[in-house]
């Protein structure tokens, strides 16, 4: 049932077919942080802009919401996480 893959993401999508696809954690802090960049170029903010980007999900790095975003979503199995 549940990948528990041990890194971190932003997101999870369930498949058709009943797998899980995984938005890893520091690919979509990149992504989001060179989009609102490239936007605030235009206006000379780009730099802490790009920073901003790059902090705006920090928070989702902490194990407990890592845990809450797999059991929300389904994707979490009591066997896999080391409790008895």
């Amino acid at each position: 049932m549940a990948s528990q893959s041990s890194r971190p993401v932003a997101h999870l999508r369930q498949n058709p077919d009943g797998s899980w696809a995984e938005h890893d954690l520091k690919e979509h802090l990149m992504q989001v942080a060179d989009k609102a960049a490239g936007f605030a170029d235009e206006f000379g903010n780009g730099d802490w802009v790009k920073t901003a980007g790059l902090l705006h999900d920090l928070g989702k790095y902490n194990p407990q919401w890592q845990e809450y975003i797999r059991k929300a979503n389904g994707d979490y199995s009591e066997e896999s996480d080391g409790q008895d």
